[in-house]
């Protein structure tokens, strides 16, 4: 029995794509080679005429600094450099001692990976005007005793409840009142103030203010121990995107003989009256196989309830292409900012901006990524749009943006009603690290192969030894001229055999001598 797949765009909607450029390049919107000696002799719109822009060196490297931001961009422009952008669906860090990067490490994957540190965590706060500055949250033991955001007083109790959290398992007495508790409760039982307690919640921990005191306690445990590992601060973003990260995956696989089989859709299930899947249809063609992993968009609607469960939950995102970060500094960074929910925000949005250094957009370009549960991502990421971007000359401006909802299937029940040998996962969630991901992949594969370790060491390159290493090669095996010449001699007298003429006898011994 055939049964037809899911058409796996479903759990996209609301998808609004939209410029903020002119629709082709004029006169004014010349573009200008940042990297040209010649900006030195070009001015900015609006610069005073008089100005003597034919200056020693390094007057022309401060004139483009400032072309960079006074550059008018047209979409041609942009359109123009689309094959230097690699832009993210649902991107995603990794905490420095997170599961994915143990797994990385102890199955030798990481080498089919390269990584860059989020060299800053910033954090919003609200002014008395009604305003709100971005902040950039102390992170190592010097950040917070150098750090002008929180007073003395304030950096020894923050220091004394960050070292309890470090090791806060080894003293489970002193937690017995709060099990059962939220964790901002726990915090003000600590003397901590309103300041400490929201680079805590916001910008540390990351958890809703709803959150358990212990799933609190396990979110610093892991920031705090992912610190200096690898940089000064706890994530890593992979270089390229997150994209390159199932590609090493794939690499490994291959290595053991995997093949993969691009730009063919399923279309059909092939089911058998006992409810197992016996393969795939593929462009009329059938695939045969003995399990089957599949993401949940294209499960068939008659084996789960995912239609439903879809509507109710969504991911709003929101893509930006800006022309300068979101605060700015003497080097390209990357950047994690969590906008709180409050001062008008409806939900907390986790932001991710990422440039040029990570193989994601072109030289002198920013994209910003926008993520937050709701329904309308338009509308969810309305006060984060209007609190840093603009049209003011100290906010980016935006470029190019992108709003789309995608469902959040992580709450379905994918083991109901689906074949048995038919393996859903969810897709991604609206988590900032891949512990679902990694925990689906490990229970999938359980479920297959019980027996198995998921995902041992792959050898090094050196460590591989064939069968058939150190045996004498055989005829056909190299290159020797000789071979080649005896194999067409051969080739013609069979030849003449079949057309009923004499083949050409083998010299005998004693004609040799």
């Amino acid at each position: 029995m055939l049964v037809r797949t899911s058409d796996p765009r479903q759990v996209y909607s609301k998808v609004k794509l939209g410029w903020h450029l002119q629709n082709a390049k004029t006169p004014e919107a010349t573009p200008i080679d940042i990297n040209s000696d010649s900006v030195g002799s070009q001015r900015c719109m609006g610069e005073d005429e008089s100005t003597d822009i034919n200056k020693e060196s390094q007057a022309k490297l401060e004139t483009k600094d400032e072309a960079q931001h006074c550059r008018t961009w047209s979409q041609d422009d942009v359109r123009d450099l689309s094959r230097k952008f690699n832009l993210d669906l649902a991107p995603k860090l990794l905490y420095s001692r997170g599961s994915l990067v143990e797994l990385l490490i102890s199955s030798n994957v990481a080498r089919y990976a390269e990584f860059k540190c989020i060299t800053r965590v910033l954090t919003w706060v609200a002014s008395r005007e009604g305003e709100g500055n971005l902040l950039v949250v102390p992170c190592t033991r010097s950040d917070v005793f150098t750090a002008d955001t929180i007073s003395l007083i304030e950096k020894r109790l923050l220091m004394k409840f960050l070292e309890f959290c470090h090791s806060y398992e080894e003293n489970p007495e002193q937690l017995e009142e709060y099990a059962d508790k939220l964790f901002v409760d726990f915090l003000k039982s600590r003397k901590l103030t309103d300041n400490l307690i929201h680079f805590v919640m916001e910008s540390i921990a990351m958890v809703s203010r709803e959150v358990s005191c212990r799933e609190g306690l396990e979110r610093m445990k892991l920031f705090l121990t992912s610190l200096g590992r690898y940089g000064a601060t706890p994530f890593l973003f992979s270089m390229y995107g997150c994209g390159e990260l199932p590609q090493a995956f794939c690499r490994l696989c291959a290595v053991f003989e995997g093949t993969y089989i691009l730009r063919r859709p399923v279309s059909s299930l092939i089911i058998d009256s006992e409810n197992k899947c016996l393969g795939v249809m593929s462009e009329g063609q059938r695939l045969h196989c003995s399990h089957l992993v599949m993401d949940a968009s294209y499960v068939p609607e008659r084996y789960s309830g995912i239609g439903s469960s879809a509507a109710q939950k969504s991911i709003s995102r929101g893509i930006f292409i800006t022309d300068r970060s979101i605060l700015s500094s003497d080097k390209e960074q990357l950047t994690l900012l969590r906008l709180p929910e409050k001062d008008g925000n409806p939900q907390p949005v986790t932001i991710i901006e990422v440039g040029a250094g990570s193989g994601i957009c072109p030289k002198n370009l920013y994209c910003v990524h926008m993520i937050c549960n709701g329904s309308d991502a338009q509308e969810d990421l309305k006060v984060a749009v209007q609190r840093l971007f603009g049209e003011d000359e100290d906010k980016p401006h935006v470029l190019l943006h992108l709003y789309f909802n995608l469902a959040d299937l992580s709450g379905c029940d994918l083991l109901s009603g689906a074949p048995t040998n038919v393996h859903l996962c969810c897709g991604p969630d609206a988590e900032l690290d891949y512990d679902s991901a990694i925990d689906q992949a490990k229970n999938a594969f359980l479920m297959m192969f019980p027996e198995e370790e998921f995902l041992p060491r792959a050898p090094d390159p050196d460590e591989i030894v064939f069968d058939n290493a150190g045996a004498e090669p055989k005829t056909g095996d190299n290159f020797d001229s000789t071979t080649f010449d005896k194999q067409d001699s051969a080739e013609v007298a069979g030849k003449k055999n079949m057309n009923g003429e004499k083949a050409l006898d083998e010299p005998t011994a004693a004609s040799n001598s």
